[in-house]
């Protein structure tokens, strides 16, 4: 036994370090498994004793929320309905953009795009622009396209003035893609994309020293995108990542 708990504080601590102490209980336990770490079969209850027992805990700092009262409303135009568990890979894509900051002495801003499948929530594609615009929403969608040309998936974003434009709709119906929209004020109807940033800023850039340009930028990004398609593994994703799960429905 003593063994064992030795093996398992140091694989611990070994996980920690890579994922930059962002792994909680359940995390670690997840994790663990799914890069088979052990050569005995640990369980929730083992894992937290031991992290417990040495100190060992995630430095993820939380994220604070605007209480608002949430009200229930029924309109044609968000088709997606908070339908988020899907059982197939391009049923549905779900889309954002989040304001990041780069530069040292000059302190500048950049927009990130995602494009992101509810199907275990993998991200397809990814872009940086100075701003949020059509062209920049029609430009990762494209990229998108790229990974998987023949979907033709419902395409879920909120009311910005990108996704309202003439040119970004027309797009959308040039893939046969049909377009939902979440109402105003209401970021949980696009709840994977709002969990998907809060990871994104809580898990990867807060451990991380702020880029010193628009490529540093650009490279981190990219490893993020890495990082939470190949390498995270998630309890709602059976143990698994979210490249290995989505790999499932091939």
């Amino acid at each position: 036994y003593k063994v064992e708990q030795s093996e398992l504080l140091e694989a611990i601590l070994e996980l920690e370090e890579k994922h930059k102490w962002t792994l909680g209980y359940l995390a670690m336990t997840t994790q663990l498994a799914f890069e088979n770490k052990l050569s005995f079969k640990a369980g929730l209850k083992r894992v937290t004793n031991c992290m417990r027992n040495h100190g060992i805990r995630a430095n993820v700092r939380k994220k604070k929320h605007n209480r608002v009262k949430r009200h229930e409303e029924y309109i044609n135009d968000n088709l997606l309905n908070e339908q988020f568990d899907r059982q197939r890979k391009n049923e549905v894509w779900v889309t954002d953009t989040t304001e990041v900051l780069y530069g040292i002495d000059q302190v500048k801003k950049a927009r990130v795009h995602v494009v992101l499948d509810l199907y275990g929530r993998y991200a397809l594609s990814y872009n940086i622009s100075p701003t949020e615009t059509a062209v920049s929403a029609i430009e990762v969608f494209k990229r998108a396209f790229k990974v998987e040309p023949d979907a033709h998936p419902l395409i879920h974003t909120d009311r910005g003035s990108a996704y309202c434009s003439m040119a970004f709709n027309d797009y959308l119906a040039d893939q046969n893609c049909v377009h939902s929209m979440s109402h105003p004020g209401h970021p949980w109807e696009n709840s994977p994309m709002e969990r998907r940033w809060n990871d994104f800023k809580l898990i990867w850039l807060a451990k991380r020293s702020r880029p010193k340009t628009l490529t540093e930028l650009e490279q981190s990004v990219k490893g993020a995108i890495k990082y939470f398609n190949t390498q995270r593994a998630y309890t709602s994703k059976n143990g698994l990542t979210a490249e290995k799960f989505r790999a499932q429905a091939a």
